[in-house]
C-alpha cells in the first residue's frame, strides 16, 4: 500500500459536510455495505473508508468547476492523444503544480512559494497528505477520456456536486454514500494495479515519497503547458512567451549576477555593443546556467556561425570575464593545464648597446636600425618604442630558450577554473590524438577536481561555465570522445546565419548604413558558400567573417568589387581556377557596374 493510504493519513480530520453526517452516524468512517463499495472492490469480506484527503480533493475539484476556488486542470494534447495531465493545487504555503504521464505513471512538479521554487513535498506525516495528488486522480477521473475516465466516480461525483450546489434532493445518507463509492474507486484504481486491468490508475510505486522535481527552466520551454484547460486559469504552467532575439542590454538586467573583480579580470568582461542582437539559443543557455546547476556546453557548427560571439555574449550577460583556450592537432594533455616558457627573468642578456630614450626622441628610426639593421625612415616615436621592447623581449625569450631554462604556467582553463568565469575552449574537434581532451573529465565531473602537475589539486568554481567549440564538418576535424560528450549539459548545432542575418549583425559591427549594399553583399557570400559545399571546395572558406572584412575594405577603399579580391573570392579557393570561376559566376554579375 502507498503512504498515500497510510494508516495516519486514514486517521485525520473528514472535512464538511462529511465530518458532521458521520459525527451522526456514531462516527464511522468504514461501511460494510456492497452498494457503499466501489465495483472494482472484489475481496471476499467488502469495506469501504472514507479517505480525508480524497474528499477534500473532491470538494476543491468541485468549487473549482463552479469559480469559487483557485487553482486550475487541464491537460496537454498532441496527435489527438493526452501526453500529460496538469494541475494547480492551492495550499496554505503555496500552490502545487502537478503534471501526470499516464504513460509511465509518473508523476512530477513543484512547490511554488512566495520566496521561491521548491520540490512537491513527499506525503507524509509531517509534510503532505497528498491531497493534491488525489485531487489530480479525481480530475482524469471526470475527464481522462476513453483511458482513465471512470463511469462510476464520474457519476458519483456529480451527484455530490449536484447536492452541494442544492439541484438535487439528496439525503445525508445518500450523501455519505457516494463518498463511500468516490473514496473506494480511487483507492482500488491506485492500489489495485494490474488485477482490474485499463480501468486502473497507473503510479509508479512510492514515488509520492520523493517526488520528481521539475525544474524551473523546462516551464520556459512549455514542455508541460496545457493546451486544453478545462477549469480555473494556470498560473505556473502556463506556456511561456517563445523567446524571441532581444539585446545585450536587455538580457543583462535578466541575467547579470553583479560579481566583482581585481582589476586584471575585470578587464577581461567582453563589451559587445550594448545594443547588439542576442538569438535564442544564447538565451536557452543563459537560462540553464542561471537557473539549474548546469555550467557544460558544446557549440557546434560552421566557421562564421557566431559561437564564439555568442560565448562573449554570455560572459557579458553574467558579467564574468571570458576566457580563450585554442585547441590544434598537437594539443597534449599537458598543455590543456599548463603552459612551457622559457624563463626569461632568469637569462642574462650578452653586454651590448641599446639605444637610450634621447636617441629613440631625437631620431626614432636610427635608433631601431641600431638594434635590427633596418632604418625604417619616418617612423614615429610610439611605433619606434614598441619595436624596440619587442626587440629586447625576443632575444631575452631566445636566449632564455637556449639556455633550456623553463618554468610552468597556468593554463588559461585553470586560470579561468579558479572563479566565476566563462572559458571557451574553441576547435577542440582538431584535436588528432584520441582521448586528450579526456584529461579535462575531472573538472567536468560533480567532484570538480584534479590534479596539476606540481602536485596541487585544483578543484572548478561551481559557477565556472566551460564552453566548447568545434568545426565538426571541417577537414582535419575530429569525432569527440563519447565521455566527453555524455558530460555536455547541452549540444547545440549552430547553422549558418542566413543572409539577412549576416547582412544585420555586419552593419552593427561596421557601422556601415548602406543597407542596400550590405544585403546584396550578404547575399553573394551566401552563394559562394553554397557553391563551395555543392563543388566540395576543399581549402576554401566563405562566411560571416569574410563578409564583415569585405565591409571594412570596402569602407575603407570604396571600391566594393574590387575590395572583394582578397576578402573573399582569395579565401574561397587555393586553385585559380576555382577563385576565377567564383569571381565571374557571383562577384562580377553583381558588382561590375560599381568597378
Amino acid at each position: 500500500m502507498s503512504n498515500l493510504y497510510g494508516t495516519w493519513n486514514l486517521k485525520q480530520e473528514l472535512p464538511e459536510p462529511f465530518a458532521g453526517i458521520v459525527q451522526k452516524c456514531k462516527g464511522r468512517r468504514s461501511s460494510l455495505k456492497n452498494e457503499d463499495c466501489s465495483k472494482y472492490n472484489t475481496v471476499r469480506a467488502k469495506s469501504a473508508t472514507l479517505h480525508p484527503p480524497t474528499l477534500k480533493a473532491i470538494l476543491w475539484l468541485l468549487g473549482l468547476m463552479d469559480g469559487r476556488k483557485p487553482g486550475a486542470a487541464g491537460h496537454q494534447d498532441s496527435n489527438g492523444e493526452v501526453n500529460f495531465y496538469c494541475l494547480e493545487y492551492p495550499k496554505p504555503d503555496g500552490t502545487c503544480a502537478l503534471v501526470y504521464n499516464s504513460r509511465n505513471g509518473k508523476v512530477k512538479g513543484f512547490l511554488q512559494k512566495k520566496d521561491g521554487t521548491e520540490p512537491l513535498p513527499p506525503v507524509s506525516v509531517s509534510e503532505s497528505s497528498g491531497e493534491e495528488y488525489m485531487a489530480l486522480f479525481a480530475y482524469l477521473s471526470i475527464d481522462g477520456g476513453d483511458s482513465l475516465g471512470d463511469t462510476e466516480f464520474a457519476a458519483h461525483f456529480f451527484e455530490i456536486h449536484e447536492y452541494l450546489a442544492g439541484h438535487k434532493e439528496l439525503d445525508e445518507k445518500g450523501l455519505l454514500h457516494c463518498a463511500f463509492v468516490c473514496c473506494d474507486n480511487l483507492f482500488r484504481r491506485i492500489e489495485s494495479g494490474g488485477t482490474i486491468g485499463k480501468a486502473a490508475i497507473p503510479l509508479e510505486t512510492n514515488q509520492t515519497a520523493n517526488p520528481e522535481f521539475i525544474q524551473p527552466y523546462l516551464l520556459d520551454t512549455g514542455v508541460f503547458s496545457p493546451n486544453t484547460i478545462d477549469y480555473g486559469e494556470f498560473q505556473l504552467l502556463s506556456a511561456k512567451k517563445i523567446l524571441q532575439e532581444t539585446t545585450i542590454r536587455e538580457i543583462k538586467e535578466k541575467f547579470h549576477q553583479g560579481r566583482e573583480y581585481p582589476k586584471e579580470y575585470a578587464c577581461m568582461i567582453p563589451d559587445l555593443p550594448e545594443n547588439y542582437r542576442v538569438n535564442t539559443e544564447t538565451q536557452e543557455i543563459l537560462s540553464m546556467i542561471v537557473h539549474t546547476p548546469a555550467r557544460f556546453f558544446l557549440l557546434a557548427g560552421e566557421s562564421g556561425a557566431g559561437k564564439t560571439t555568442d560565448s562573449k555574449i554570455i560572459a557579458q550577460a553574467l558579467g564574468y570575464p571570458h576566457f580563450v583556450f585554442t585547441c590544434g592537432p598537437n594539443t597534449e594533455e599537458t598543455s590543456l593545464m599548463v603552459s612551457i616558457l622559457p624563463n626569461v627573468d632568469s637569462c642574462k642578456l650578452p653586454q651590448e648597446r641599446w639605444p637610450t630614450m634621447e636617441d629613440l626622441l631625437l631620431d626614432p628610426a636610427s635608433a631601431v636600425a641600431e638594434l635590427n639593421g633596418t632604418y625604417p625612415a619616418g617612423i614615429p616615436q610610439e611605433e619606434a618604442f614598441r619595436k624596440i621592447l619587442a626587440e629586447i623581449y625576443q632575444r631575452g625569450y631566445d636566449r632564455a630558450k637556449g639556455e633550456k631554462d623553463f618554468i610552468k604556467k597556468e593554463s588559461t582553463i585553470i586560470q579561468a577554473c579558479r572563479m566565476p568565469s566563462v572559458i571557451e575552449i574553441q576547435e577542440v574537434s582538431m584535436i588528432e590524438k584520441p582521448g586528450t581532451l579526456t584529461r579535462l573529465n575531472a573538472l567536468f565531473d560533480d567532484c570538480a577536481k584534479t590534479d596539476l602537475l606540481n602536485g596541487e589539486t585544483i578543484e572548478r568554481h561551481p559557477d565556472t561555465v566551460v564552453i566548447l567549440t568545434a568545426n565538426l564538418d571541417y577537414i582535419g576535424c575530429q569525432m569527440f570522445n563519447e565521455s566527453v560528450l555524455s558530460r555536455m549539459n547541452l549540444i547545440q548545432h549552430r547553422e549558418g546565419m542566413s543572409a539577412k542575418d549576416m547582412a544585420k549583425r555586419a552593419m552593427e559591427r561596421t557601422g556601415c548604413q548602406e543597407s542596400g549594399m550590405v544585403h546584396e553583399m550578404a547575399q553573394v557570400v551566401t552563394k559562394i558558400h553554397r557553391h563551395l559545399l555543392k563543388k566540395q571546395v576543399q581549402g576554401g572558406v566563405c562566411g560571416y567573417r569574410e563578409l564583415e572584412n569585405w565591409i571594412w575594405n570596402y569602407l575603407a577603399s570604396g571600391n566594393v568589387l574590387q575590395a572583394s579580391y582578397h576578402t573573399v573570392v582569395s579565401k574561397a579557393s587555393p586553385y585559380p581556377e576555382d577563385r576565377e570561376e567564383i569571381l565571374k559566376s557571383y562577384i562580377l554579375p553583381y558588382f561590375e557596374g560599381a568597378a
